[in-house]
């Protein structure tokens, strides 16, 4: 039997039509004892899955990723790029296809901190430009793009985003070495959230609290936090999750094209050897992390175990589909048992 949904204040409401009656009359189904009901994922922030680059997949390719990405509970996602020029940039957001699991793209850099380079190929990296400058205009100006990441105490920073802001894209402070007070200034200018929360940005410090002070502390900001428990531990998590509002915080999974790859799989990323060792994915000889193995189901799971259904359900869907403005109820429900296992994918019908 078809089942309509109804999304409100007080959460889902699931009913059954009954002959003759009309749909405001329709029967309230309770969920299963042992079922928890969860809208569709949403990821802001993914570099790639399966092998696939998201810098050069083809328009092919982006669908098979949303393919595999739908296996795992995702509604929308951001394909994101890394360090790049101008016109590398364009051609990913030229190469997206008109999906609806595309809600746009998430422009990570180049504008980013030297000292915070992460995995990010450090010889594209690059001061901030006018946002009217020839290269790089049509990227800013481009309909898909939906986040920039950014270092806000470089030199031109502050006015690029404030003139991203204007256009209504999230400007997002990440791979910084931002001090509190330029990270406050990046907030005044119009920042809204910080990129992947604790990882690649200057640390907290009692007597200078830096990027990561600020992003505890101020209320306004959206706060990334990549949860498979290898690049945040718990207890950090903990703290995030004590100092921010519940609506201020975002599950991303920084998916890399290693994510779904077997154990001791070798790749090149960005220019950089990586390889897939113990659920994560290292550059070879060093202990920095290239993006992670892992989905937003992981995350769900994670933050589900450790933190309750209410912040594992507000982390991975709403609060992103918050951040980009998406409204109307989710096109994806999913069932999960007790357990947390992934027990059915729906795309229901509203009324």
């Amino acid at each position: 039997m078809t089942r309509f949904l109804t999304l409100g204040s007080a959460g889902f409401g699931v009913y059954e039509p009954e002959e003759g009656l009309p749909p405001g009359s329709w029967k309230r189904v309770e969920a299963p004892a042992d079922a928890v009901l969860c809208p569709g994922f949403v990821d802001i922030h993914i570099h790639g899955a399966l092998g696939i680059d998201t810098m050069t997949a083809s328009p092919e390719e982006f669908v098979s990723l949303c393919d595999w990405l739908a296996e795992q509970g995702y509604e929308r996602w951001l394909p994101t790029t890394v360090c790049c020029k101008a016109d590398a940039a364009l051609s990913v957001a030229e190469r997206l296809p008109e999906h609806p699991m595309i809600a746009g793209f998430h422009l990570e850099g180049p504008f980013l901190s030297p000292k915070f380079p992460g995995a990010q190929p450090e010889s594209e990296i690059a001061p901030p430009p006018a946002f009217d400058d020839p290269a790089w205009c049509p990227v800013f100006r481009h309909p898909k793009l939906k986040i920039v990441t950014l270092a806000p105490e470089r030199e031109g920073a502050l006015p690029l985003i404030s003139a991203l802001a204007k256009r209504g894209v999230a400007v997002s402070m990440g791979h910084t070495d931002a001090t509190f007070d330029e990270a406050s200034r990046g907030f005044s200018a119009g920042l809204r959230s910080a990129t992947h929360t604790f990882n690649a940005m200057r640390g907290l410090h009692h007597r200078e609290p830096g990027a990561l002070g600020f992003a505890l502390f101020e209320e306004g900001l959206c706060a990334e936090l990549i949860y498979d428990r290898k690049h945040v531990s718990p207890e950090a998590a903990s703290i995030l999750l004590k100092c921010k509002r519940p609506d201020k915080v975002i599950a991303v999974s920084d998916s890399s094209p290693a994510t779904g790859l077997q154990e001791g799989s070798a790749l090149t990323l960005w220019g950089n050897r990586a390889e897939v060792i113990d659920g994560r994915v290292r550059l070879v000889g060093t202990n920095t992390l290239a993006g992670s193995t892992s989905t937003l189901l992981d995350a769900f799971r994670n933050l589900g175990a450790d933190f309750g259904l209410e912040v594992a359900i507000s982390l991975t869907s709403m609060n992103p589909r918050r951040l980009l403005g998406i409204e109307g109820p989710p096109g994806v429900l999913l069932t999960f048992g007790l357990d947390l296992s992934l027990k059915e994918i729906a795309h229901p019908t509203y009324r």
